[in-house]
């Protein structure tokens, strides 16, 4: 028998991300006195402290915060196979949300998404676009059901899709273009640089890609980018296909292979508390990308 509840690692971690019993114990609506018995109790049973007070101030001992990180998670895995208990028994979900990286090939999506169709047509579909720590940020909140990825935060799984290759494309009657030479990086830093905003709220990180020009322009997609580059003007990184039906953009061909590599990859932020619906939209994306006569 485990000599600790759930409940009192609940409380443990309560007092410690509520910053003291205080307000713990008004979010829980307990006694101030019951929560303090309940993490001694909790203290004296482990026979180790795991919290100390300093100054007015609850601190997390260093064998405190190797518990608070696991207790957190043993709280999130007790309250995921709830969930998971809930979506089992209700059938296919309400509404999946499916959040896509920019550079993805959407000539994927038309067949995934007819298959699914055709075996789930109960549940809302939600998809958006996401880019870079955009989508970082999508999976850490979990506000997605399916996300695809370039970039797979810790903590997370990512199962590998494919490889999008970016290409450096300029309009026709752009100087780089115009001037009949292999263009060198020198050039490219000189130049005008279209770049597609990172739509993460916040940004912390650096953003990844080639951003060495010193005169950037930010816009939110690639059809903003192409319409902004019919003036002649700017170059953008993009996928082959953007601009494939495009007779007046041409890609650059440089000194030096100037192809970009971008891993993309399926990640399920609520991990294995998927329903039948987030589990049949993934299958179908991993079979498609199986298939070397999938369109682009």
């Amino acid at each position: 028998m485990l000599k600790i509840s759930l409940n009192q690692w609940q409380i443990f971690c309560a007092v410690i991300d509520h910053g003291g019993y205080a307000k713990a114990a008004e979010i829980l609506n307990r006694s101030h006195s019951s929560l303090h018995h309940a993490v001694t109790k909790l203290q004296d049973q482990l026979a180790v402290k795991l919290v100390e007070v300093q100054g007015k101030s609850l601190t997390l001992t260093e064998i405190g915060k190797v518990m608070h990180r696991h207790a957190k998670n043993l709280i999130e895995e007790a309250e995921n196979i709830e969930k998971l208990a809930g979506l089992l028994d209700e059938g296919w979900e309400t509404e999946i949300t499916l959040a896509i990286e920019n550079v993805y090939p959407k000539g994927y999506l038309p067949p995934i998404l007819t298959q699914f169709y055709a075996e789930n047509s109960t549940s809302r579909l939600q998809i958006k676009e996401v880019v870079l720590q955009g989508a970082v940020h999508t999976i850490r909140q979990k506000q997605a059901d399916i996300v695809i990825t370039p970039l797979v935060p810790t903590g997370f799984l990512g199962h590998p899709l494919m490889v999008q290759r970016l290409r450096p494309f300029v309009h026709k009657t752009n100087p780089l273009h115009q001037k009949n030479s292999l263009t060198t990086v020198r050039q490219l830093r000189d130049h005008l640089q279209v770049v597609i905003r990172d739509n993460a709220p916040a940004q912390r990180d650096p953003a990844p890609g080639w951003l060495r020009s010193e005169q950037r322009w930010t816009v939110d997609s690639f059809y903003q980018a192409k319409e902004i580059m019919r003036c002649g003007q700017g170059f953008c990184w993009a996928p082959e296909e953007i601009f494939e039906k495009e007779d007046d953009f041409v890609a650059l061909e440089g000194e030096m292979d100037l192809t970009r590599v971008v891993p993309l990859h399926l990640v399920l932020p609520h991990g294995d508390v998927s329903g039948p619906g987030v589990q049949l939209l993934t299958r179908l994306f991993k079979e498609a990308h199986q298939r070397p006569d999938m369109p682009l």
